[in-house]
């Protein structure tokens, strides 16, 4: 690991043969769309990349992130650099990958005159980028600017499609996440214990879970769980263990909502609002059920369905989940980045090249 308080080099000084990911993030707090991003950072390393990490805040090895465990390596990483971010020194072997707008503004500032924005990898993690009331418009305005874009699911892609300029470069790549994590086969009825069915919820992004509840306080077939604050992987991992029934309860706009994922790897029913992009990997009827978002009574429909449900529609609601796992791994995740940097360094050769280079 090297780090850095002045402007890095990294890209001229590591020679024309050897390419480089400059990555610009806003904070190390391992919120989901900065791992996402570092997730970017081991794939890019795993593709023979160098990689410069500029962030305003310090870094330091024992932050949080890179507790993740998938993580650890990449504060000792030697071909990693970290560095209080300034004006970057892009060269001709280099891109950039952002997420967030200001992150666009500077990368697309630090371009050399003759580069192309296409240089610019702009990873899009929401489908709140079309919401003019999110960051003032911003984000609905930078998807007009020149870059090449990664959308984390089909659903984010036809979203922000009509925004972007047709000649850029615009690749799906679905959304990696560890759900082997939290796996649990399971198979036969909903319950899996002897007493009434165990339904699990969180309540981050919505009390709708706790209204549920207070619903079907009285009746002794249900009983309900809850996690109110953030937590390790292994609490949650321990919660859709014990539940049957998870209630999905996501912001009404989502780039992915992994809760309901995590709960299909771990074997429950999952019941859950259409918030746009968690549709990538829900299907209604045949993985879990679609309630209306933030309707209590329609949660308590759903619960009274699955209740009444046979043991074999349960079971294929179950093994429906199972079977969207593998659209959404880490490995499918990079194996999609490989393929999108192949053709992106083919997109930026043809517009750099000179006019004489066009006619030869």
């Amino acid at each position: 690991m090297t780090t850095s308080t002045s402007s890095p080099t990294t890209g001229a000084a590591t020679g024309a043969g050897e390419r480089t990911l400059h990555v610009l993030i806003p904070t190390y707090k391992p919120v989901g769309g900065i791992v996402k991003v570092f997730d970017y950072v081991l794939h890019a390393r795993a593709l023979g990349y160098r990689v410069s990490v500029g962030c305003a805040e310090e870094m330091a090895p024992d932050l949080p992130v890179f507790d993740i465990e998938r993580m650890r390596g990449l504060a000792d990483d030697p071909l990693v650099e970290f560095h209080a971010r300034d004006k970057v020194k892009v060269g001709p072997a280099d891109l950039f990958l952002v997420s967030l707008p200001k992150q666009y503004n500077a990368a697309y500032r630090d371009l050399p005159a003759g580069m192309t924005p296409a240089r610019i990898i702009h990873i899009i993690q929401n489908i709140r980028h079309i919401n003019p009331t999110w960051r003032l418009g911003e984000g609905t305005r930078i998807l007009t600017r020149p870059a090449s874009r990664i959308s984390i699911n089909s659903i984010v892609a036809e979203a922000i499609a009509p925004w972007l300029d047709e000649r850029g470069l615009h690749h799906v790549i679905n959304l990696g996440h560890e759900s082997g994590v939290f796996a649990r086969q399971r198979s036969g009825p909903l319950s899996q214990g002897e007493g009434p069915v165990r339904i699990a919820y969180t309540t981050w992004k919505s009390d709708v879970g706790e209204r549920v509840a207070g619903l079907m306080r009285h009746d002794p077939r249900v009983e309900f769980r809850a996690i109110r604050e953030t937590v390790s992987w292994e609490e949650l991992t321990e919660l859709y263990h014990w539940a049957d029934v998870f209630l999905g309860t996501p912001h009404r706009e989502e780039g992915m909502y992994l809760p309901g994922l995590e709960a299909m790897a771990a074997g429950n029913v999952v019941v859950l609002p259409d918030a746009g992009g968690n549709m990538a990997y829900s299907r209604p009827g045949e993985n879990c059920l679609l309630v209306d978002f933030e309707s209590a009574p329609s949660y308590v429909a759903a619960i009274e369905e699955l209740l009444a449900m046979p043991a074999e529609q349960v079971d294929r609601l179950r093994q429906g989940g199972y079977a969207v796992l593998p659209d959404f791994d880490l490995e499918h995740e990079r194996a999609g980045f490989a393929e999108f940097l192949d053709r992106l360094w083919e997109h930026v050769a043809r517009l750099e090249q000179t006019p004489a280079e066009a006619e030869e």
